[in-house]
């Protein structure tokens, strides 16, 4: 199905209502947006990483926390590392 959606100043964009509860998608949710050409794909962070699940070994230091405090820690430790 096909969805028209509109570009804002702030070069954002609104999904739709309907595309979004049929996702399955929350608020503050993160996204993975990937370009192919002139298109645009985006997927769902938790999604693509539940496909990774097992593929990769976690860390001890992750063990036990949720997807956003792991990415949170990991933005932290970069920035002190630069």
């Amino acid at each position: 199905m096909t969805y028209m959606a509109t570009l804002t100043g702030k070069q954002q964009l609104t999904v739709p209502a309907e595309l979004f509860r049929d996702l399955n998608w929350k608020i503050g949710q993160k996204v993975m947006i990937s370009k192919t050409g002139n298109s645009l794909s985006i997927t769902s962070a938790l999604d693509l990483i539940n496909q990774l699940a097992g593929s990769v070994k976690l860390a001890k230091k992750f063990e036990g926390l949720s997807i956003d405090k792991i990415i949170d820690k990991s933005i932290t430790e970069s920035y002190k590392q630069k």
